[in-house]
């Protein structure tokens, strides 16, 4: 508690004291989350088979290469309505927030459509999936992609409920689904080791989240945000389409990232290898992505609140004190996974998957790379100025894409792929420097 107030002395009660519930749910969410991701995988490896595991994986990042077509509009609209919110524009606000739910509901029409194709078009006669009925894969898949549809559906009522600044009423309902989903899954898979139940416990799971955010979005709006039809305007809708362009890159870098190079890997590899390459980047990517996360995202909404205000001097002051907090937390991150990153690993798994020391580091650095290129950019981020920061980003994760898929064509060797992974982070963690130094706070 006394570090906290140090590091936000500056800040009255009332913002200390909606900082600090943010900072319990987000170590609530992620404490949660780690405990999922130690958890889930042996357990759903018993359970479902070590195969089915690795095909899960597999199938469940199919959906997420439909993000091309989303636009994640509400992450604009929810720094912009913080903005606006700041600023004591409160008519605006409305007429934000009103706007992206019209875009949002035309997204997944889109969406809907394209998954419809993948179904039922697609060839989905591929080696890592050749066990499988076709009509069983496409009940999994449907419901797969209908628990994806529900939760972009429900970044609308998140919308509503947090640009205040109240992140934490969301981030408890984010545990409770998060871990009950999990639950689901594996309760389901005592009974029935199979896939297909995997997906109905999903499903499940997404509808009753689905009602349970509508409910604390009525519930916590105070009716500011009843809806009209004379709020939507095609002005608006095109002022928030053109805010969510940063947006759509940095989703579509993180779908070239992540799912893409996971389906990639699955095309050249086995469902063994899939496997290694997600728990591995579980553990060393996303794990110290998510502990980061509970400061970047707690203190995301605090330099919006600053810049808005124009109190440049403080958020000078806090931008400071927020990179040497980053880097300290990279330092402290290599040192514990370089050195016995190994053997927590085997011992999580229980041996279940091989990983060389090589393709450890690869990873460890590259996501050290990845924070402290997020940190740098977090006041572009949170005033809704980070275009070119994510149109590099996009422009060379498509380009590791490329060059891999090209040179596994001639030799599969993991280390290419993850090396070059690591040469993109260290150059857009430059490129990121460079944007914030032309960042004017005058």
């Amino acid at each position: 508690m006394k570090t906290l107030n140090s590091f936000f002395k500056n800040f009255s009660k009332k913002e200390l004291d909606r900082i600090i519930k943010n900072f319990i749910s987000q170590i609530s969410l992620n404490s949660s989350l780690i405990l999922i991701q130690f958890f889930f995988p042996p357990l759903m490896i018993f359970l479902y088979g070590l195969n089915n595991f690795g095909i899960w994986i597999f199938l469940t990042s199919v959906p997420s290469a439909l993000s091309i077509l989303n636009f994640n509009i509400n992450s604009a609209a929810k720094t912009e309505m913080s903005i606006l919110f700041n600023q004591n524009k409160e008519k605006k606000v409305n007429e934000i927030f009103h706007n992206c739910l019209i875009l949002t509901i035309f997204l997944i029409i889109i969406l809907l459509f394209s998954s419809i194709l993948i179904l039922y078009f697609y060839n989905l006669n591929i080696e890592i999936l050749k066990n499988f009925r076709l009509s069983e894969l496409r009940i999994i898949l449907g419901c797969i992609f209908f628990s994806f549809f529900l939760k972009i559906f429900n970044s609308i009522f998140v919308t509503g409920i947090i640009y205040k600044g109240k992140l934490y009423i969301e981030t408890n309902l984010d545990i409770f689904f998060n871990i009950l989903s999990k639950i689901l899954i594996l309760v389901f898979g005592m009974f029935e080791p199979n896939l297909l139940f995997a997906a109905y416990a999903l499903t499940i799971t997404s509808i009753i989240g689905f009602i349970s955010y509508f409910y604390v979005f009525q519930k916590y709006n105070n009716k500011k945000l009843s809806f009209s039809f004379s709020l939507v305007s095609t002005d608006k809708i095109k002022s928030l389409f053109k805010l969510s362009m940063p947006y759509y890159f940095e989703s579509l870098s993180s779908l070239l990232k992540h799912s893409i190079q996971i389906l990639l890997i699955g095309l050249f590899f086995n469902a063994s290898v899939v496997g290694m390459v997600s728990t591995a980047k579980t553990l060393f990517y996303f794990m110290p992505l998510r502990i980061w996360g509970v400061v970047n995202k707690v203190l995301f909404y605090e330099f919006t609140k600053l810049y808005s205000k124009k109190n440049f001097i403080l958020l000078k002051n806090f931008y400071k004190k927020f990179i040497k907090l980053v880097l300290l937390f990279i330092i402290i991150f290599l040192i514990i996974s370089l050195s016995i990153g190994q053997m927590i690993y085997d011992y999580w798994l229980r041996d279940a998957y091989e990983i060389n020391y090589v393709l450890l580091s690869l990873i460890c650095l590259s996501i050290s790379f990845d924070i402290l290129s997020r940190s740098i950019n977090i006041v572009n981020k949170s005033i809704n100025n980070f275009l070119s920061f994510t149109i590099y980003d996009m422009i060379i994760n498509l380009t590791i894409i490329v060059l891999t898929f090209i040179i596994f064509n001639f030799t599969t060797n993991l280390h290419i792929l993850f090396t070059l992974n690591l040469i993109g982070s260290i150059i857009i963690t430059c490129q990121s420097t460079f944007i914030y130094s032309r960042l004017k706070m005058k």
